[in-house]
């Protein structure tokens, strides 16, 4: 029977489960669920290819900076404080196709970090594009990353097209506020005068 040093084995994933319940119990359930996606991208892995290489094809690499990176936003969030004072934070690894990993990250706030209103919602998450004219760097980023589509019937081929219609509910509805709680999960603010809308899943 392997023992629970060994990473993956059964004794191993149980342990991390029952130490996953312990900081429920102790600190109560999770406010935040993130994701944090490699991208092979990133210049760090690009500066690292050697003639025709693909990330793909330096696993190595790509674990380091992957992990480097993971690290640097960990820091961010619970030294730094971005969203506010974390209680307990745990995470799990695991691999996309070609390699590439990504952290599914559950965070726990203290009472007065805890995102309670709409207004919480929205300082901390956006669904519209960025302006070029003010931050360039990051309209590019999202507009490469995280526009959905194009679906529906512009390109019935795509990978969300299920019985003629996008899985994910694009193209959402224009809002121009957000909504808290509606099945459990907000709708968030989508004005129209964005002419892209971003995916969020």
């Amino acid at each position: 029977m392997l023992p629970s040093s060994f990473q993956g084995s059964p004794s191993h994933m149980q342990q991390n489960y029952q130490d996953a319940m312990a900081m429920v119990r102790k600190f109560g359930k999770p406010d935040l669920f993130l994701t944090f996606t490699c991208n092979p991208s990133w210049s760090e892995i690009l500066n690292s290819m050697e003639r025709i290489q693909r990330p793909e094809d330096r696993p190595d690499i790509i674990v380091r900076v992957f992990n480097m990176k993971l690290k640097e936003h960990l820091e961010d969030i619970c030294k730094h404080g971005i969203f506010g004072t974390v209680l307990a934070y745990i995470y799990v690894i695991e691999f996309q196709k070609r390699g590439l990993r990504h952290a599914h990250i559950l965070l726990t706030l203290d009472s007065e970090s805890k995102i309670r209103t709409k207004d919480d919602i929205d300082k901390f998450v956006s669904a519209e594009l960025p302006y070029p004219c003010t931050d360039l760097r990051l309209f590019q980023i999202v507009t490469k990353c995280m526009v959905h589509g194009p679906c529906g019937t512009i390109n019935i081929n795509s990978p969300c097209m299920r019985d003629g219609q996008c899985c994910k509910s694009f193209p959402k509805q224009f809002k121009d506020d957000t909504e808290e709680n509606v099945n459990g999960y907000p709708i968030y603010r989508r004005r129209a005068t964005e002419p892209v809308q971003v995916g969020k899943y």
